[in-house]
């Protein structure tokens, strides 16, 4: 089966199936393929079996990937704005340096998936399924990550503001250097998460509750003292 790389093709708005510089690459059997700079914005890649793609610096922007089968697949560079991921198969898959704002990845397996230096600003995560997905260095600004399970996990350097993590079960995660301000974490689960070093915005009473479990610094208990009851600390 062929297996040299994809370059710079135009594929976009078709669907894959239709196209014959693809079809041998989609046989039951077939290795996996590599495509580098090729734009596939607005394609349809539903229902496809693409286990262990990879993804080079492409244009994913509106395409539809929703039943797609991409476990262990790579998606490096380019960008995936708008993308649609939902029902998905992203077990072991990996999202390295990507543009995904806006996208959607409802009902995804996404068990060890990771995400690393992405743009997630918008994207949508709620209703995905699977343990052990993995979120660093990404701007998940208003995203919505409502019930997610990342227990146990690293998800550092995190940008959250305005994000909702409604429900979200993050027991045990380290979010050292992460930004939580505005963040909604209604009925998010945060015992034992270490929150030491992160930024935690205003503190109410109802997000002071929300808190309950969680791991922080004297100088952040202090500062939120200070600002629920407006007392001056002294040693």
């Amino acid at each position: 089966m062929n297996s040299e790389p994809l370059q710079d093709r135009e594929l976009h708005g078709a669907s894959w199936r239709e196209l014959p510089e693809l079809r041998e690459r989609l046989q039951v059997g077939a290795h996996p393929s590599t495509l580098v700079r090729c734009d596939l914005s607005g394609a349809d890649l539903r229902g496809l079996d693409l286990p262990g793609w990879q993804f080079h610096d492409c244009n994913l922007d509106e395409a539809r990937l929703n039943g797609t089968r991409l476990d262990s697949a790579l998606v490096k560079g380019g960008s995936a704005r708008s993308a649609t991921f939902i029902d998905c198969d992203l077990a072991g898959a990996r999202f390295e340096a990507v543009d995904a704002c806006d996208a959607r990845f409802g009902g995804a397996l996404m068990t060890e998936a990771q995400f690393h230096g992405c743009r997630l600003m918008g994207t949508s995560f709620e209703g995905t399924r699977g343990l052990g997905m993995l979120l660093q260095n990404c701007n998940l600004y208003a995203a919505n990550l409502n019930g997610c399970v990342l227990t146990n996990v690293a998800l550092t350097g995190l940008r959250l503001t305005e994000a909702s993590l409604r429900g979200a079960d993050l027991r045990g995660s380290d979010l050292a250097g992460s930004v939580l301000l505005h963040a909604d974490l209604y009925a998010a689960r945060l015992k034992n998460a270490d929150l030491r070093g992160a930024d935690l915005g205003p503190v109410d009473l109802g997000r002071l509750g929300a808190l309950s479990g969680a791991i922080i610094t004297h100088a952040q208990a202090e500062r939120i003292l200070v600002e629920l009851a407006n007392v001056v600390v002294t040693d």
